[in-house]
């Protein structure tokens, strides 16, 4: 079942909702828009996946998508002592790794 909410696309799994978010190949950023970037106006996206691995801007975090909800990505990252830990942020503060 796919419903429209608010201009992007989300995906009714198992009882709950599930957003839809994707990524610009040139300029890496993660975007809501299917069609062009946001930041490069760009028409070559792709989705972002779970278990993708992102940076999050302005920081030296990495991690791999753990959930996307409606305006948070949910993150796996682990810290210098090899701990995981579950971050949420803002899908404009992150940016794909290839």
């Amino acid at each position: 079942m796919v419903l429209i909410t608010s201009g992007f696309f989300t995906e009714k799994m198992e009882g709950f909702i599930m957003s839809k978010l994707y990524y610009c190949l040139e300029c890496k950023r993660v975007i809501k828009n299917p069609e062009t970037c946001d930041y490069c106006k760009s028409k070559e996206v792709n989705e972002l996946v779970v278990g993708a691995p992102v940076n999050v801007i302005g920081q030296k975090l990495k991690g791999k998508v753990l959930k996307i909800d409606n305006d948070i990505v949910r993150l796996l990252v682990r810290d210098q002592s090899n701990n995981k830990l579950v971050k949420e942020f803002e899908p404009s503060k992150l940016n794909k790794v290839l």
